[in-house]
């Protein structure tokens, strides 16, 4: 029996990157046997038994010989599903069932035993890491199409079982079948809350303060804390800060969806997620969930928070090292997770909202309310936010209970006059606008005031001396540390910008005071 070959490109994930793998399989005589070798996941080696099934009740033979399939490169460690579909199509090309076709292409899906080819996460990198790579046609599970198409990719094909795929290749044409099944319409994703309830901005009734906090935080894309009484409307006002933010662009809204596809959280024929994501994990969240993890690392609740919202509710009942695994994603934007084998980066860039009570009673900051905790209990309930993590919340906005006569508007539908959400946006609009041309101007390429740091922050934001010596003055007297008095800056320009001022004042510079941690 004569050494038999058949090879098929496909592709791997490594974080949001597509990796070409090369697969091949190779007939030699002797007894039965089906070997997989190249770093594969269990999801990967547990692919013969469905791929032995796809073939034969997809009418072909399974070769009775000693088969060895090979995914390269071999140093590379690879999970999921999605060889299925190639190692079917090497093994029946390297047995002379299927003709090698001529040209390049790529090939990824999930086999069911009766041929049928299933969707598989991270579609939407592998297609854009083919087009990179001039790797065209592109076979894709049907139930991925939409996704795909999110990429404009040309010579896409959607298939749907495993004969699909050998008409196309034996043909040059898809079978009739397949070619008049309609392409799924493309819906918008819309991975915007966790079935949180939502509220208007202008719904929001007594919190004038911590109203406006949280206009300068997504304005200048600052971390806020919101510290109050319980039902004072905390996670209302939370709820409202996506809603704030301007428009996705498509590279962002490509980077999410990129994002939730690897993590397998894409619905069938859903494209292009078009809204800020809004993530409010639970206070009992593990490390690995917050931050990504397993084997084959996927995408944890930071990530899944890119160019949107994480909001940590009850934020001091958090496990403080869960809390604390922020601090170095909340400074690069990005979450590196390490493995045996290799290393996985995932983006990781949001604005972060933790509301809180002050005290375990909750009533520190009521006028009308006794307080019954001791300062050092005061001290011990916020002491589970760790100094680091406080350093890096730019904003702290105190919230009291709503007043009596207040109340009655909060349930029958009045909202507040003064704000308008459509003007309210587009003025946080034209401030990103005004700092994306500000970063330009400096060199800089993190837009937004709150995504600021190092020494030459004052040149950053465009502040003169004598505005920085009235701002170390007033940080001075409250013996603020440099990353205080920093923070103290960035809030400052933020609050400039969404008053439509070029320069930094002195009121801007009060204003920015107030939204600090009040000495208990």
């Amino acid at each position: 029996m004569a050494i038999r070959c058949g090879s098929v490109r496909s592709c791997a994930l490594d974080g949001i990157k597509g990796i070409v793998v090369d697969i091949e399989a190779s007939l030699l005589p002797g007894l039965p046997s089906f070997d997989i070798v190249g770093q594969g996941d269990s999801a990967v080696r547990e692919s013969r038994n469905r791929v032995h099934a796809a073939i034969k009740n997809s009418g072909y033979q399974f070769p009775s010989c000693r088969i060895t399939t090979s995914l390269a490169p071999a140093w590379i460690r690879k999970g999921g599903s999605g060889f299925d579909l190639p190692l079917a199509l090497a093994i029946l090309i390297a047995s002379g069932q299927v003709r090698q076709p001529d040209r390049l292409f790529c090939a990824f899906g999930e086999l069911g035993l009766t041929g049928e080819v299933r969707g598989v996460p991270g579609t939407i990198c592998r297609v854009a890491r083919c087009l990179e790579k001039g790797l065209t046609p592109i076979i894709v599970p049907h139930a991925n199409a939409s996704e795909a198409r999110a990429v404009q990719a040309e010579g896409l094909i959607a298939i749907g079982c495993l004969r699909e795929l050998i008409d196309y290749i034996q043909s040059g044409r898809l079978s009739t079948s397949s070619s008049t099944k309609a392409t799924p319409k493309m819906s918008e994703g819309k991975f915007s809350s966790e079935n949180l309830p939502r509220s208007s901005l202008a719904a929001i009734r007594g919190q004038e303060k911590a109203v406006r906090g949280i206009q300068i935080a997504a304005a200048g894309r600052h971390n806020i804390l919101l510290l109050g009484s319980p039902g004072c409307g905390k996670t209302s006002l939370a709820s409202v800060l996506p809603d704030l933010l301007p428009p996705l662009n498509h590279q962002e809204a490509l980077e999410i969806t990129q994002i939730y596809s690897v993590a397998g959280f894409l619905r069938e024929n859903e494209g292009l997620i078009r809204k800020r994501p809004f993530r409010a994990p639970h206070h009992s969240i593990s490390r690995s969930a917050m931050i990504g993890g397993g084997s084959i690392p996927i995408p944890g609740e930071i990530s899944l928070a890119h160019q949107g919202v994480l909001f940590l509710d009850e934020m001091t009942e958090f496990k403080m090292d869960v809390l604390d695994l922020l601090r170095q994603p909340l400074e690069e934007r990005q979450v590196r997770l390490a493995r045996l084998h290799h290393n996985v980066t995932y983006p990781s860039d949001f604005i972060l909202i933790g509301a809180a009570n002050p005290c375990r009673c909750g009533n520190y900051f009521e006028p009308d309310q006794l307080c019954r905790c001791t300062p050092d209990q005061i001290r011990r309930h916020l002491g589970n936010i760790s100094g680091p993590l406080l350093d890096r919340m730019d904003l702290v906005t105190e919230m009291t209970r709503i007043g009596e006569d207040i109340l009655p508007d909060c349930v029958s539908g009045r909202t507040n006059a003064g704000i308008n959400l459509e003007n309210v946006t587009q003025q946080i609009t034209a401030c990103w606008q005004v700092q994306l041309q500000r970063m330009q101007r400096t060199g800089q390429h993190s837009p937004g005031n709150g995504r600021q740091r190092g020494e030459n922050l004052a040149d950053h934001l465009e502040m003169d001396r004598s505005i920085l010596d009235q701002a170390a003055r007033m940080a001075g007297s409250l013996k603020l540390s440099v990353r205080g008095y920093q923070r103290l800056l960035r809030v400052a320009r933020t609050i400039a910008d969404l008053d439509g001022e070029e320069a930094v004042h002195y009121k801007h510079i009060t204003e920015a005071m107030q939204y600090r941690l009040r000495s208990s």
